[in-house]
């Protein structure tokens, strides 16, 4: 009986082989910031926190009658009265690592972009994270969680932005990627029955908009498969975000230990500014 040779008798001379690419982590989509309103973004140059007023209507929006005559039939005057909206900026966030000059001496792969890649990944996580968890603040729900949400759930949340006068531009619906399998499976999305775009969207699943809500699905809306996901819909001047300090890159040469420091850091705040301009949507 011969003996062959084979990769395990002369592994010494079959060396493995580096590549220069990486095999990168799945990025969630980062969705949130672009979905609030960002007009008190530059207000939040100094001080801890941002406070302006939000003002109703003068007599809850209702002209008064006159009467006619001047006995008694003096007019009243009416004040716009407001309550006071409150931004804290409580969020310095930052993701960092430190290479010694050996390693990337060493190493065929451009390490430096790829972790400065992912530091700034991790910190727009975070940043997306805390305006996600506002969507489960909004007083008006509908829906169960863990449970298949319906289109007569969704009609109700878009008929709450309208009962509150909420702009009909910028109108939102983050859902989990649970969220989106329970709307691909409500037939007048994707029926070329009811559906303009034909059988085309039935083969791809592919929308953009219901209800004039643009949709977005993200891994960070808050919650889990078993016990269910916040999704929510929302116009943008429901949440307010200020930033104090963008997310900022810095480098170090730390001389004592031949290597260089990478820290990526931002400074915000965000609170919710429009109860009625949001609605907590529970489901999958």
């Amino acid at each position: 009986m011969s003996t062959s040779v084979t990769s395990t008798t002369h592994a010494t001379t079959n060396p493995a082989i580096t590549s220069a690419q990486v095999i990168m982590f799945r990025e969630a989509n980062l969705g949130f910031e672009a979905t609030v309103s960002s007009t008190y973004r530059d207000e939040a140059k100094v001080g801890t926190t941002i406070r302006w007023a939000l003002w109703s209507a003068p007599n809850s929006g209702v002209g008064r009658t006159k009467s006619e005559g001047n006995s008694g039939n003096d007019i009243t005057f009416d004040v716009n009265t407001d309550t006071a909206v409150t931004l804290t900026i409580n969020q310095h966030m930052y993701s960092a690592w430190e290479m010694e000059e050996f390693e990337e001496s060493l190493s065929i792969v451009d390490l430096e972009a790829k972790l400065n890649r992912s530091a700034a990944y991790v910190l727009n996580v975070s940043i997306d994270d805390t305006l996600a968890a506002l969507v489960d603040d909004f007083t008006q729900a509908e829906g169960t969680l863990a449970m298949p949400f319906g289109d007569v759930e969704i009609r109700r949340c878009v008929q709450y932005l309208e009962d509150a006068n909420a702009p009909s531009e910028r109108r939102y619906f983050g859902m989990s990627p649970a969220a989106k399998m329970t709307l691909l499976g409500i037939e007048r999305y994707v029926s070329s029955d009811f559906n303009r775009g034909g059988a085309g969207n039935i083969l791809t699943g592919a929308f953009g908009q219901v209800y004039d809500l643009t949709l977005f699905v993200s891994t960070n809306i808050e919650g889990t498969n078993a016990a269910g996901h916040d999704n929510g819909i929302w116009q943008a001047d429901a949440i307010a975000m200020g930033m104090r300090m963008k997310p900022r890159s810095r480098n170090f040469d730390d001389i004592l230990n031949l290597s260089t420091q990478h820290a990526i850091s931002a400074i915000w705040g965000v609170v919710e500014t429009r109860d009625d301009h949001g609605t907590f949507l529970r489901g999958e």
